[in-house]
C-alpha cells in the first residue's frame, strides 16, 4: 500500500472514531525514508517545531495523528487501546501521565530506558520503564485583568461567594481537567474532592469545551478567573488576552505538576527509529525547545523547578480517573454521582 493510499484508509478510519490531524511531509516518499506514526496529544503548533528539529537531525519523517482539545488524550488513548493488537502508531507522547499510566496497565505500550533520561527526576518517570516525563506544565488560576479585589491564591478561592457566576472550568472530558480531579481524588481523598465540587457548582461555575477556552474567555473579560493549563494562559497573552496566571497552593500543598510523557508503542515495527525519536523528545534541546516555545515551563531535570508540586501517585490516580471524571461531570452540572 501506497503512503497516499494509507493516508486515505487510515482517514476513513478515523473520523469515526475521533476528529484529527495527519500532518507529513507529503505522499512523495525519499527512496530509503523511514516515517514514524506518533499519536501525539502535545499541542500541534509546539509538537509540529519539535519533530521538524528531530526529521532535520535524523533525516527520519514524522506522521502525526494530533487530538481535538475537546477530547486532549483521551480520544488518541483509547484509539490506542482499540489497536493495540495491531498498532499503527509507533510512539504515543501524551500531554500528561495519568492516561499514559492506563496505556501502560492495557498492555500498549512497552519498557525502555532511554539514555537521554539519566537525569531526570525520579519522580517524572514510570518505575517500571514504560514512560519518562519531558516538559513541566502545571495547572494554575487564569486570573482576569483588573483582578478581583481580594487575593487570589488556592482552589478553594474558587468557591468564594464574591465569584459566584464569575468562574469557569474545561470540561473533565477536556485536556488536563480530568487528570487534576483524578489527583484531587488521591490526594484529598473523594469526600473533600466531592464537596468542592458542589461548591463549585453553587458558586455558578460555568463548564467550557477545553483548557485553551478557559484562558481565552478569562482573557477576554467573560470571566473573572478560570482553572486551567498554564501555557493556554501563555497562549492567550499572546494573543492579547488580559490575564494573570497564579500558581495555586503554594503556601500549601502545591499544584499539579504536568509532565508530557513519552513512550515506545508495543508491536511497533520500526523500533529503532521510535527509540531515537523518543531519545530525542527526552533530551536537554528538546525540552527547552519546548519552555522557549512557551508549551512547557519548568524542566523534569534536577535543580528547582520554581513551583511547588503536590505528591502524587500517577498510578492510583489512573485507577481512579474513570470514576473521578464521571462523578466530576455529574457533580458539576447539578446531578448526583
Amino acid at each position: 500500500m501506497t503512503l497516499c493510499n494509507h493516508r486515505a484508509a487510515g482517514m476513513m478510519i478515523t473520523l469515526g472514531m475521533l476528529t484529527s490531524g495527519v500532518l507529513t511531509t507529503g505522499c512523495k516518499q525519499k527512496p530509503g525514508t523511514e516515517i514514524l506514526t506518533v499519536y501525539c496529544a502535545v499541542d500541534e503548533p509546539y509538537a509540529s517545531k519539535v519533530f521538524a528539529d528531530f526529521t532535520k537531525q535524523t533525516g527520519i519523517e514524522i506522521a502525526p495523528l494530533y487530538d481535538i482539545e475537546s477530547s486532549k488524550s483521551v480520544g488518541l488513548s483509547q484509539k490506542l487501546i482499540a489497536e493495540k493488537d495491531h498498532p499503527r502508531a509507533d510512539v504515543w507522547w501524551g500531554s500528561e501521565a495519568f492516561l499514559t499510566t492506563r496505556l501502560a496497565d492495557e498492555g500498549v505500550l512497552v519498557p525502555y530506558d532511554s539514555p537521554s533520561a539519566a537525569d531526570i527526576q525520579k519522580q517524572f518517570k514510570d518505575p517500571q520503564g514504560m514512560w519518562t516525563g519531558i516538559g513541566l506544565r502545571a495547572r494554575v488560576l487564569a486570573v482576569g485583568q483588573p483582578p478581583p479585589s481580594f487575593p487570589i491564591k488556592s482552589l478553594a478561592d474558587l468557591t468564594d461567594p464574591r465569584l459566584k457566576d464569575k468562574i469557569c472550568i474545561s470540561l473533565p472530558t477536556a485536556g488536563a481537567t480530568g487528570a487534576h480531579l483524578s489527583a484531587l481524588y488521591v490526594v484529598w481523598g473523594p469526600e473533600k474532592t466531592r464537596a468542592f465540587l458542589h461548591k463549585l457548582h453553587d458558586n455558578g461555575v460555568k463548564m467550557l469545551g477545553g483548557n485553551a477556552e478557559v484562558a481565552d474567555q478569562v482573557g477576554a473579560g467573560s470571566f473573572d478567573v478560570g482553572l486551567t493549563d498554564s501555557d493556554d494562559v501563555t497562549n492567550t497573552q499572546t494573543n492579547g488576552g488580559k490575564l494573570t496566571a497564579v500558581v495555586p497552593d503554594q503556601d500549601g500543598e502545591g499544584t499539579l505538576a504536568m509532565p508530557t510523557t513519552v513512550a515506545l508503542v508495543k508491536g511497533t515495527q520500526h523500533s529503532d527509529a521510535a527509540k531515537k525519536l523518543i531519545d530525542y523528545l527526552l533530551s536537554k534541546q528538546a525540552e527547552q525547545k519546548l519552555i522557549d516555545l512557551g508549551f512547557a515551563k519548568w524542566s523534569v531535570r534536577a535543580g528547582p523547578n520554581g513551583i511547588k508540586a503536590i505528591d502524587i501517585d500517577y498510578r492510583k490516580a489512573a485507577e481512579v480517573f474513570p470514576v473521578a471524571e464521571r462523578e466530576g461531570i455529574a457533580i458539576l452540572q447539578g446531578r448526583e454521582p
